[in-house]
């Protein structure tokens, strides 16, 4: 870990009772007894979807012999559970939606080992969701190699007159292979790839099909195949932010498992069906819960 881009100060202050911290978006503190069996916590899994993370939950429940679920109070803005030392979290759609659900976390989890930056670095954070393939039919699995923006550099913020931070959207690639290798006969199409992460989903994902247009079918597929020239394998729209965070604490394990709705060099409206839709959505979490059992059971 990197205990330098930590935010000690305020984070030891809540160990040693000099304040609390509230983490109000899930409507729990570091004061919450409710917060104390999840000091076991092994894992962290975040998904898009409130209705997606019941049922991760339920199905590591179910793989762990029907264990207890926790259901944190406060649904307005993402749902939480946690059972048998993971944590499941939702966590919007887009890098500002996601990126106060992974501060809070961040911060959770730190109080949950005690600052133990050994114990903290054991966790293994991923999030599993969908996306627009780049070249990669629907049904393809990607297990992301790097986040970037859509100019193809790292996730950046802009500090007002102080300057440009950068971060590194590297994901481990241990990880990814152990990923993989628990998913070598799962039967799963599946691919590694880089993945660019947009402000939004219409005008910097080229879309044609938005209220605003910007783009014309040429411009729109001179970017996909520039895309598809530098190795990106899809599109989505919070992995340049998860791993641009993770790093920057200095996490060892982390993962960003996407499924593909559709190919977007074959146009931008997703037409699978519902029951594909479906199927689509179980496999990413089939790749996800074959490592998870392969790494914690």
């Amino acid at each position: 870990m990197k205990s330098e881009n930590i935010n000690t100060e305020f984070l030891d202050g809540v160990l040693n009772g000099s304040h609390e911290d509230f983490y109000y978006h899930f409507g729990t503190s570091s004061s919450d007894t409710m917060l104390e069996p999840l000091r076991d916590v092994r894992a962290v899994i975040m998904a898009g979807s409130g209705e997606r993370i019941n049922e991760f939950a339920q199905t590591w429940s179910d793989l762990n012999g029907g264990s207890a679920i926790i259901a944190f109070p406060k649904e307005d803005r993402f749902v939480t559970r946690y059972t048998a030392g993971v944590l499941f979290a939702s966590h919007g759609m887009g890098m500002p939606s996601a990126s106060i659900a992974v501060q809070e976390v961040l911060r959770m989890v730190y109080f949950l080992k005690g600052g133990d930056l050994d114990a903290i670095d054991e966790v293994f954070w991923a999030r599993v969701g969908t996306s627009g393939g780049v070249g990669q039919p629907g049904g393809t699995v990607v297990v992301s190699t790097e986040g970037l923006m859509a100019d193809l550099k790292p996730y950046r913020l802009m500090q007002g007159g102080r300057g440009t931070y950068w971060f590194d959207g590297t994901f481990p690639a241990a990880t990814r292979e152990a990923i993989l290798r628990a998913n070598e006969r799962s039967g799963i199409p599946l691919v590694s790839g880089r993945t660019i992460a947009t402000h939004e989903f219409f005008l910097e994902q080229f879309r044609l099909d938005g209220a605003l247009r910007l783009e014309t079918a040429e411009t729109k597929q001179d970017f996909l195949n520039w895309l598809r020239e530098n190795d990106v394998a899809n599109i989505e729209m919070e992995g340049a932010m998860l791993a641009a965070y993770l790093n920057w604490w200095g996490f060892s394990s982390f993962a960003m498992i996407c499924a593909v709705l559709l190919d977007r060099l074959e146009g931008d409206q997703v037409t699978s069906t519902p029951q594909q839709l479906h199927q689509y959505g179980v496999d990413s979490g089939t790749v996800l819960f074959n490592y998870l059992s392969a790494r914690l059971l």
